[in-house]
């Protein structure tokens, strides 16, 4: 073609400039990655909405909810007064989850002071709160066991075993509740059991009981053949000593379980029958229900007598006792104000709660049906929307057997049901421990937590009780080590955690509720800091991304900084909260309190309307394959996008453009995007190593604000260890 000719036919000319130009706007797949534009902007990453595939669906913050827990003596009115909950309330949370904080202390649970004893003439037995409401009583105790078994308690842990502390007059008594009376199933089904544990491994071959009322007519005694019975993720088992098996008589006996001393670190008593008698003068069929033990020693047979490996005292010094259960008998006398939770008017009435019904617990491990059945008429009788019930708190970390807690579950529940068939059911609010939730295995091998929870109330036909699946989040337990590692890894873990259980045998579609979350269950800096905040608001975008229903922040209440002996390695003080105590308890906001309204807030739309959430990726990975920048998308009720994004690189900042997937074509977010961002420009800890305050925020900023303009093709910068939300026009 001429020049001439090119003049005489100009269609020609402009039908190949609009070849030209759509060419350069088109978007092709190569390899499965989209080939953008060359005239937008460079950036380091993309990520990639696809709305043609959903993950979930939420009504906005009727599912981002935060729990409150017990506190020490006094502090109850010094943390709820009308300024702080108003402070608690700005951070924009949902519904309430209440923490039983006696459930992991082994104390009985006095949640109205008013109520009966089954012995009231000298005030003690077992105790069931008045279901009357009267005036509010502010705030609720916790009462010691004195027939407890467990050395070690997930609260203060200031208690002790009465297996090993020296005194005859005490002693440790089973659960009753767990006796075939009331389980209408044999006692050596799902036996009771002892636990000592050694420093170290020591030579043993006898056992000496002094017997408590009831005691046991049948045990046998073994040894754990793995590394960590407190753990038992290896191959370990309880394996039988060579002369294991005996008759037990009551009073003081002995017997020889080896004929030669055997090096044992774990040693394991199960009792199997039970002597079925109560103490002279009792008129209750509970006190001769279970097992009873004053004392207990462990040793071997000397020329010079015997040799007792147990170390008798009452503190934490003694030797290490676990048990299946306890008595949750106990008297006025028995008391502990360092156990209070505020009560239900105060929280009711403040309005924390927000309007909506709030996931009241009741005690499994330490409390008796009749009690929880008249929780729920209290709380009915008050007018208080109550809709879930959390039945125990961490039973796994107290190293229940799942068939016990399975077994006190279907009764409370049982009596709750009498109450309200309406109300919901679930558990077992399990501790984080990572992989997997796991017992000592059955008869079957089977080693699952969840597995055997299940399978126990399947084989009843009782999994109608079973409304929703729950359970706390704290990935972490080094506060001292980088988290940039932590952070990277985060996602991964909650998945795989999740995807574990189904495998279990949890049923896919129970609703599946986190309880607490947090980055540790210990005190250290990080939880003060960018990368603590960030694991937070990531939990309650991920859980949601993975098919969970409900997560409760755990940390709304104002606290002061602290050590733990987890900490003392690298002198890291923190504490799990958003509102920092100071000077004479004022309060402060920390990143916490910010990365929860950027979620509440800004990523959820302000309606209680249909939120769906779909998959966000992104192209950019560390050195390991995780994800340098994670991202969250929603459709927001108003017909908005909003993108959760957090940058997970430390010290670089990485350049973003946001994509979507529509019908299987890649095309740039159009628009103008709303941007919030908080990051190291508006926030950074100071810590003063347990000096003054432990430490003070500065900067101590709100996220920073910007738009987007519709031409800068959803571009925009994160800033390093940071978190964004995007939200595009409706």
């Amino acid at each position: 073609m001429t020049l001439k000719q090119r003049h005489r036919e100009p269609w020609r000319v402009e039908k190949m400039v609009l070849l030209v130009v759509t060419a350069l706007l088109t978007v092709e797949m190569l390899d499965g990655f989209a080939v953008v534009p060359p005239t937008l902007p460079a950036v380091d990453a993309t990520v990639t909405i696809d709305l043609d595939t959903t993950l979930n669906e939420f009504p906005g913050t009727r599912v981002l909810g935060a729990g409150v827990d017990g506190l020490e003596e006094g502090e109850i009115d010094k943390v709820w007064t009308p300024a702080n909950v108003q402070a608690m309330k700005t951070a924009g949370f949902g519904p309430i989850s209440y923490r039983l904080r006696t459930e992991l202390g082994v104390k009985a649970w006095h949640w109205n002071p008013r109520g009966t004893w089954s012995d009231p003439a000298a005030e003690q037995g077992y105790w069931v709160s008045s279901d009357e409401p009267k005036e509010d009583y502010r705030a609720s105790q916790g009462y010691r066991l004195p027939r407890r078994g467990n050395t070690v308690d997930q609260g203060k842990n200031d208690g002790y075993s009465r297996l090993s502390d020296g005194d005859l007059s005490t002693f440790w008594k089973s659960n009753p509740y767990l006796d075939s009376h009331f389980t209408g199933e044999p006692d050596d089904l799902n036996p009771q059991w002892i636990m000592a544990v050694f420093p170290h491994a020591f030579p043993i071959d006898t056992v000496m009981f002094d017997w408590g009322t009831p005691f046991a007519t049948g045990f046998k005694v073994q040894y754990w053949s793995g590394k960590d019975a407190h753990f038992p993720v290896d191959d370990g088992k309880w394996v039988d000593f060579p002369l294991g098996t005996h008759t037990g008589t009551g009073g003081s006996q002995t017997v020889r379980i080896a004929p030669q001393p055997m090096d044992v670190q774990y040693l394991r008593i199960v009792l199997t029958q039970d002597s079925d008698t109560a103490p002279e003068g009792s008129t209750d069929v509970r006190d001769k229900l279970g097992f009873s033990v004053r004392e207990l020693s462990i040793g071997q047979e000397t020329a010079d007598g015997f040799v007792d490996y147990i170390a008798h005292t009452p503190s934490q010094e003694q030797t290490e006792m676990w048990t299946s259960s306890t008595d949750p008998w106990h008297s006025a006398g028995d008391i502990d104000k360092h156990y209070e939770h505020a009560s239900f008017e105060r929280l009711f009435d403040s309005g924390i709660t927000n309007g909506q019904p709030m996931m009241v617990p009741v005690p499994a491990l330490y409390g008796v049906p009749e009690d929880a059945a008249a929780l729920l008429r209290y709380l009915k009788k008050r007018g208080y929307p109550v809709e879930r019930v959390e039945i125990g708190e961490e039973p796994d970390g107290q190293l229940a057997q799942p068939e016990h807690y399975a077994a006190l579950y279907l009764q409370m529940a049982r009596a709750m049901k009498e109450v309200d068939p309406a109300v919901e059911f679930g558990g077992p609010g399990y501790q984080t421990t990572l992989p997997e939730w796991v017992h000592w295995p059955d008869a079957k091998g089977v080693r699952s937590w969840t597995g055997r929870f299940v399978s126990y109330l399947r084989e009843r036909n009782k999994m109608e009780d079973f409304d929703f699946f729950s359970f706390e989040w704290y990935p972490f337990d080094d506060v001292c080590a980088d988290p940039s590692e932590p952070l990277a890894e985060h996602p991964k873990l909650l998945k795989d955690l999740l995807v574990r259980q189904e495998q279990a045998g949890l049923p896919a579609d129970i609703p599946k509720v986190i309880t607490e979350y947090g980055y540790s269950s210990f005190a250290g800096q990080v939880e003060l800091e960018l990368p603590g905040a960030m694991i937070n608001a990531e939990t309650a975008a991920l859980f949601l991304a993975l098919g969970g229903e409900t997560s409760y922040y755990y940390g709304l209440e104002p606290n002061w900084v602290f050590q733990e002996k987890e900490g003392k390695n690298c002198n890291s003080w923190g504490n799990l909260m958003m509102l920092q105590f100071y000077d004479e308890w004022k309060i402060r906001p920390l990143a916490a309190f910010q990365a929860a309204r950027l979620v509440n807030e800004h990523w959820v739309h302000a309606s209680d309307g249909n939120h769906t959430v779909h998959t966000a990726t992104s192209d950019i990975n560390n050195q390991k394959g995780e994800p340098l920048v994670t991202a969250y998308a929603l459709r927001r009720p108003d017909g908005s996008l909003g993108v959760l994004l957090f940058n997970k690189d430390p010290q670089k900042s990485i350049k973003v453009r946001l994509m979507h997937k529509t019908g299987g074509e890649h095309d740039v977010v159009e628009g103008e995007i709303a941007l919030e961002q908080y990051g190291s420009a508006q926030y950074k800890w100071n810590p003063s190593q347990g000096e003054g305050n432990g430490g003070q925020p500065k900067p101590n900023q709100p996220p920073g604000s910007s738009v987007i303009k519709a031409d800068e093709a959803a571009t925009f910068t994160l800033p390093p260890h940071s978190i964004s939300v995007a939200v595009t026009e409706p």
